[in-house]
């Protein structure tokens, strides 16, 4: 199975907005609510802030998730990873998640991630290295550290 990716486009929003109800959903609806109007324009927001980012996760020639993996203030952030719950399971995610977390070993940089609370892929980013560092009402903050410093 080859994981491929490509830039993403304003035309994917509608493909965006798929993934995230088929992943994202359940806890939108624990916590705040689905509203649809509400979720289209929030990603077209995030689409126009991060469309030189965004990549669309491609695996046999189909468009099956979203990645958005970027620096900040000198540390990488996976600001977003979807893979669609048919792909699940397959190691789509962990061989993406990985590459990023070796981007960032190279560099000898921190890597962090936010998630839900009770989203079950928090398993997946600790079995991954990732460290919870601290946490609010609705999230998990996690991070791994290459940075080191030796004293």
């Amino acid at each position: 199975m080859e994981i491929r990716f490509r830039k993403c486009e304003y035309d994917d929003l509608e493909f965006i907005l798929k993934l995230k109800e088929l992943g994202m959903k359940w806890y939108h609806e624990r916590i705040y609510g689905w509203d649809i109007n509400f979720q289209r324009e929030r990603t077209k927001r995030e689409i126009e802030k991060f469309i030189d980012i965004l990549k669309i996760i491609i695996v046999d020639d189909k468009d099956i998730g979203i990645l958005n993996f970027f620096e900040d203030n000198n540390e990488f952030v996976i600001g977003l990873i979807i893979v669609n719950p048919d792909y699940q399971g397959k190691g789509i995610a962990t061989t993406i998640i990985n590459d990023c977390i070796n981007t960032a070993k190279k560099e000898n940089r921190t890597i962090r991630l936010s998630t839900y609370k009770y989203n079950p892929a928090k398993i997946l980013y600790e079995r991954l290295g990732f460290k919870q560092y601290s946490e609010d009402d609705t999230h998990v903050y996690l991070h791994i550290k290459f940075n080191k410093k030796i004293i």
